[in-house]
């Protein structure tokens, strides 16, 4: 009897050891080591949105976009108009921004805010009065316009973040 409780006091031993090494292995290569990319406090004319929610933008109006980066260090921003669940690419890309550090000057830090319009069937985006870019939506599905804002820092860990946008016709008071 003896020893077979010192067999299963041996096996039992090495068993704990043995998870204890995949532990350390484990703890090693934790995602929690790397530094993850993601973009805060999403919001369209001041309220906040979350992915997914609904934008609603009325023609020949505009709204602002706010965002705010992880870190003030050097990130990039994209702005995307896509229909039919495009991914963000170079082809629906309304604005490109490098952002970060206080040598870029249209989003200087952490916190970076762009005006958009809506009109004449585009989406254009600026800064005060620098014009960064448009997309035109006039052959787009308008049921499934989605508003996409990538950021990624200057390792390329990315967020992306998408808002349905629903486009409204002005009304005549």
């Amino acid at each position: 009897m003896k020893h077979i409780l010192l067999a299963m006091s041996i096996l039992v031993l090495c068993a704990c050891g043995g998870s204890a090494d995949e532990e350390v292995i484990d703890t090693n290569n934790s995602p929690d080591d790397t530094k993850i990319f993601t973009l805060q406090n999403i919001r369209f004319d001041a309220r906040d949105y979350y992915e997914g929610e609904e934008i609603t933008v009325t023609k020949g109006t505009s709204f602002e976009v706010q965002w705010v980066a992880p870190t003030s260090e050097s990130y990039r921003i994209d702005l995307h108009l896509s229909a039919n669940d495009q991914e963000p690419s170079d082809n629906n890309k309304i604005v490109g921004l490098k952002c970060g550090n206080a040598s870029l000057s249209l989003c200087p830090n952490a916190t970076g805010e762009v005006q958009c319009e809506i009109d004449n069937n585009d989406l254009s985006c600026s800064i005060g009065s620098d014009f960064l870019g448009s997309e035109n939506f006039l052959d787009k599905d308008l049921s499934s316009l989605k508003f996409m804002i990538k950021g990624c820092d200057a390792l390329s860990h990315c967020d992306v973040k998408t808002f349905n946008l629903s486009i409204q016709n002005k009304t005549n008071d």
